[in-house]
C-alpha cells in the first residue's frame, strides 16, 4: 500500500504546481481614465489682488493650485502615483500655514481640504476603482479648494469702515476738484456790463 500512496502524492503535488494563476490588477482597466467633474462643481474663485499679494510667500498654496489645475487632465494612474505627494503638501499647508495668512476660518478650510485630498487619493488607489466615486471625490476636492480661496478673499477684503473712508477721500477729492474748476472758470470770464 505504501507504494501506491507515494506515486499518488507525487502526482497530486505536481498537479497543484501546474495551476498557478496570474492575477491581473483590475486597476489596469481604469488607469488611463481621466477625472470627469460632476455638475455641482463650484465656479472658480479668483483671488483679489490684495489676497494674491499676501499669499505669494505661501509655497504650499502654489503647489495646491497646480494640483487643482491638473485635476481635469490627470489620469488615475498618475493620481495614484502622485497621491502621496498631494497628501503631504495638503498636510503641510494645514499644519504649517503662514501665520499672517491663517485665521480660524481658513484653518478650518485647510482641514477640510486635507481630508478631501486623502479621500480622493484613497479612492483612486483602491484595487477595484469606482470611477463614479473618484469623480465625486475629485469634485468635492475642487470645491473645498474654492471654499479655501473664498475664505482667503474674505480675510483680506476691506472692512466697511475702510470702504467708507476711501469713499470719503474720493468724494472730498472730487469736491475740491470741482470747486477749483468752478473758481478757474469764473475768474477767466470777465463780468458783463449792463
Amino acid at each position: 500500500m505504501r507504494f501506491i500512496i507515494i506515486p499518488f502524492l507525487i502526482v497530486l503535488l505536481t498537479s497543484c504546481e501546474d495551476k498557478k494563476e496570474v492575477a491581473v490588477d483590475p486597476r489596469l482597466a481604469t488607469d488611463t481614465l481621466t477625472i470627469k467633474m460632476q455638475p455641482q462643481l463650484k465656479q472658480e474663485i479668483v483671488l483679489t489682488p490684495v489676497a494674491q499679494q499676501r499669499i505669494e510667500v505661501w509655497e504650499d498654496f502654489k503647489a495646491l493650485t497646480d494640483y487643482i489645475k491638473a485635476l481635469d487632465t490627470i489620469k488615475l494612474i498618475n493620481l495614484r502615483k502622485q497621491g502621496q505627494e498631494w497628501i503631504k503638501v495638503a498636510g503641510n499647508a494645514q499644519k504649517d500655514p503662514n501665520d499672517s495668512i491663517v485665521n480660524s476660518a481658513i484653518q478650518s478650510r485647510l482641514t477640510v481640504f486635507f481630508s478631501k485630498t486623502n479621500t480622493l487619493v484613497q479612492e483612486a488607489s483602491k484595487i477595484n476603482v469606482d470611477t463614479a466615486l473618484v469623480n465625486k471625490e475629485a469634485t468635492e476636492y475642487y470645491n473645498a479648494f474654492q471654499n479655501l480661496k473664498l475664505q482667503i478673499n474674505l480675510k483680506y477684503q476691506e472692512s466697511i469702515e475702510e470702504l467708507l473712508e476711501k469713499y470719503q477721500i474720493k468724494a472730498d477729492s472730487l469736491s475740491t476738484k470741482r470747486d477749483t474748476t468752478t473758481t478757474v472758470q469764473l475768474s477767466s470770464n470777465p463780468p458783463r456790463k449792463n
